[in-house]
């Protein structure tokens, strides 16, 4: 019997923790052959088990105290451990194993093609400089859940430098600016000029603005030095730039991460089979494209090609429509 530390929806991820190290029978067992059979309430479920490197293992760590404060003390104690110390080192000692299933809601097919964007830069910077006063009410709510998810498996630690692109009235950049405190900062950038004023404001009342910053900007072109960052963030943002202008601010993160560095995206996903949803969705998208100015994309393989490693991946829907939430490592 173990204990479920963090899950993850379509595909499904279970990542338990071998509390008795490298030892534990089970764990050598999944180590020889990771091909397992798992009992999930009372659903059986094939999987295959992935020992992760100390330094996810303690984002993993990191999400498990950030989402269940209380119960992280309280384990500590009982245990013996310290869950806010040096995580990297508790991983070390104590592996966290992604139990990986399969995904049958998802089966193989074609992908629809990604559909091009409709608006200009100009017009989409009017939209959410008219938009940004209910922004967080209106849409933001909605996304809240598939946004916390991309933070958890970002997996933030004490000290890190965060970029958010598209950090719209500023929620993510709070969360964020909490989990790399003490010693870390955040740093938001939106094409939008009332968004970032929204945004300031924000972290203004948490009083954030120590290890925290807003910047106006383009992602085609941002204006920060190579290397300069531990991780990006992006939630509903990445979607939003025309086609072949993906590979350009994905190539522009690459830049700003430093080397091992990572990068979570959470998109509107454009694998699988083309439901009626993302069907009515497109019509959408083309029929009042300033209203529905995000279209699917595929993230995966975007990332991949801009030089990034896939780490994680799990996916979700909002509204009958799959989210992809994906974290990737810059490799050099």
């Amino acid at each position: 019997m173990l204990e479920v530390v963090l899950e993850e929806a379509d595909p499904p991820v279970w990542y338990v923790v071998a509390g008795w190290g490298e030892r534990a029978d089970w764990l050598q067992n999944l180590v020889a052959r990771p091909e397992a059979r798992i009992v999930i309430g009372r659903q059986e479920v094939a999987v295959t088990a992935d020992v992760l490197p100390a330094d996810l293992g303690a984002r993993v760590f990191a999400g498990y105290r950030r989402d269940h404060r209380l119960a992280a003390r309280l384990l500590g104690r009982f245990i013996g451990i310290d869950l806010a110390g040096d995580l990297v080192g508790l991983a070390t000692r104590m592996p966290v194993v992604a139990l990986r299933g399969t995904d049958p809601s998802y089966p193989a097919g074609e992908s629809p093609s990604i559909a091009p964007v409709l608006t200009t830069r100009a017009e989409t910077r009017a939209t959410y400089d008219r938009i940004a006063r209910y922004y967080e009410p209106l849409e933001g709510y909605w996304e809240r859940p598939a946004r916390r998810q991309g933070i958890a498996a970002l997996g933030p630690l004490p000290g890190e430098r965060i970029l958010e692109i598209g950090s719209g009235p500023g929620s993510a950049l709070a969360e964020l600016a909490r989990d790399v405190h003490p010693g870390g900062q955040v740093v938001g950038l939106d094409l939008s000029s009332a968004m970032c004023r929204a945004a300031r404001r924000r972290l203004e009342a948490i009083d954030a603005l120590g290890p925290a910053a807003v910047t106006q900007g383009d992602a085609a072109a941002l204006p920060f030095a190579t290397n300069a960052f531990d991780a990006c963030f992006m939630s509903f943002t990445l979607e939003l730039f025309d086609t072949p202008l993906i590979p350009v601010v994905l190539a522009e993160v690459h830049r700003v991460v430093r080397p091992g560095g990572r990068v979570a995206v959470v998109a509107l996903s454009g694998v699988g089979p083309d439901t009626w949803m993302r069907r009515a969705y497109g019509w959408g998208h083309v029929k009042l494209p300033r209203l529905l100015d995000c279209r699917p994309i595929h993230t995966e393989a975007s990332l991949g090609e801009a030089g990034f490693a896939v780490v994680t991946s799990a996916r979700r829907k909002l509204w009958g429509l799959p989210i992809d939430v994906v974290v990737a490592a810059r490799a050099s």
